[in-house]
């Protein structure tokens, strides 16, 4: 039987001009996963955080550690 490859998640928050942040969230080979801009840093964490959570909430592999 082979072992499910699970996937590694990495959050990133960048300062860009004029106040604002961007997030992204991506797999570590660098694919982005999904990404954002908010108007403050903590905002942006926040975002970053909640995408990263509903990203694992809906992973396929889920369904089949719980069966």
């Amino acid at each position: 039987m082979a072992r499910p490859e699970f996937p590694i998640f990495e959050m990133s928050l960048a300062r860009q001009r004029r106040g604002k942040w961007t997030w992204s969230v991506s797999i570590v080979q660098g694919t982005v996963v999904m990404r954002g801009r908010e108007s403050s840093r903590p905002a942006a964490k926040y975002r970053a955080e909640r995408a990263l959570f509903m990203l694992l909430l809906t992973a396929p592999y889920r369904s089949r550690l719980s069966a």
